[in-house]
């Protein structure tokens, strides 16, 4: 005698709202929602050994760096200009004399040295600056920002305050904290920056 056959149930899924299913019936955030609470989410549920936290933190500031670069370089684009560019003229413009050394500019914006100087045969050819030798060391260059390159970046500033330097509608206050906390960040990693 034959016995009849039934199928396995197989257990149910739940539906979240952003799609995803879930055998446990818990929430599983779909890969469209949030990708920092996404990986907390998988993260915890796996059980991975590590720090968590450092992560999440390491992920969300890389989103956020990504989001303000691409807002940057947005609006610097009518200026023909990108954001190592920008970078070099303003640090120029900052400059008591408007001179820097390209070793220092490569030092200061943490380029590598062929970086710079590209930048700077990209803004020289623009007129924006000129070499100039080391009036002592034969072997250094200096780099001058001309008034053409002080009205483009004076220009191209007014054109980023306006975009809260891609960090739109964060207060003073938001600001000052968030240069606190960079600032204790740096050091902890050791940045020369804050020992000078």
């Amino acid at each position: 005698m034959a016995a009849s056959r039934r199928k396995k149930a197989s257990p149910v899924a739940a539906t979240t709202p952003g799609g995803s299913h879930g055998v446990d019936g818990g929430s599983v955030p779909d890969t469209s929602s949030d990708p920092v609470n996404w990986a907390k989410h998988y993260w915890e549920q796996q059980r991975i050994e590590g720090d968590e936290q450092g992560f999440l933190a390491l992920s969300s500031l890389l989103r956020f760096h990504r989001i303000v670069v691409e807002s940057v370089e947005a609006a610097l684009r009518p200026f023909e200009l990108n954001m190592t560019d920008y970078l070099m003229l303003m640090t120029l413009q900052l400059s008591e004399q408007g001179t820097r050394l390209i070793s220092s500019l490569a030092r200061n914006l943490l380029v590598h040295a062929t970086t710079a100087t590209l930048a700077t045969d990209r803004l020289e050819g623009r007129a924006m600056l000129f070499r100039s030798p080391h009036p002592t060391d034969r072997r250094a260059t200096c780099v001058t920002i001309s008034d053409k390159g002080r009205d483009t970046v004076l220009a191209a500033t007014r054109e980023l305050s306006s975009i809260g330097f891609g960090m739109p509608g964060a207060s003073p206050e938001t600001l000052d904290e968030l240069m606190s906390v960079l600032n204790h960040m740096r050091a902890a990693a050791g940045d020369d920056g804050l020992r000078r």
